[in-house]
């Protein structure tokens, strides 16, 4: 399985034209090792320099300019994803080419296999008056498994409530109206025991 990745969701705008810069460098340098690169690298530094222009256009908050930014970004990162699979054939598991080229490799899993990170958060968000529910969202971790979200009424002595997701949100229905409660997450690994967020507290609409 390969372990070339392009981490594209984990990047802002601008750190995502340095990782463009990066690739477009190192395989123009690398022609022995990618001498026919598809999509060519003319074609993505074209998507590059107009996703740059397109996310200058857009710091003026104009939402005709934002939406353009969005589209120009999918390209580019649609061209990137196809390079990738150009490196990813001539690399042929050796991660050192993949590297070469400019792009990331992904850990493998015994990397996840201690205890997991301290969860961040939770943030904590009250729908609207009379519904009872609260939106808990933590930083999503590429090792999480699961994340066990738990809450309970603040100063009480009952026990956690767990509710599993298998994203970075949940959402709690079912609480009291106008109480306080505190919440707290952990994410779930290949290391089953926890290491709990600190705890956050919000009252229930």
């Amino acid at each position: 399985m390969s372990k070339l990745t392009l981490k594209e969701k984990e990047q802002k705008d601008v750190q995502l034209m340095q990782t463009a810069e990066q690739i477009l460098t190192k395989m123009a340098q690398e022609t022995t090792l990618f001498p026919e690169p598809t999509p060519g690298l003319s074609v993505v530094e074209a998507a590059l320099s107009t996703f740059r222009d397109s996310a200058t256009e857009a710091a003026y908050r104009d939402m005709r300019a934002i939406l353009v930014r969005k589209e120009k970004r999918k390209e580019l990162v649609y061209l990137l994803r196809e390079l990738g699979k150009y490196v990813d054939t001539v690399a042929n598991d050796d991660d050192t080419i993949v590297l070469a080229a400019g792009f990331s490799i992904r850990r493998p899993n015994s990397s996840f296999s201690g205890l997991v990170p301290k969860a961040q958060g939770p943030v904590a968000e009250p729908s609207h008056i009379g519904s009872g529910r609260i939106t808990l969202k933590t930083n999503p971790w590429a090792g999480a498994r699961m994340y066990n979200f738990q809450f309970r009424i603040k100063g009480s002595a009952e026990e956690w409530h767990s509710q599993l997701s298998s994203k970075s949100t949940c959402l709690i229905e079912g609480l009291e109206t106008f109480k306080e409660y505190e919440f707290r997450a952990t994410y779930v690994g290949i290391n089953p025991t926890p290491n709990f967020s600190d705890i956050t507290s919000s009252y229930v609409l």
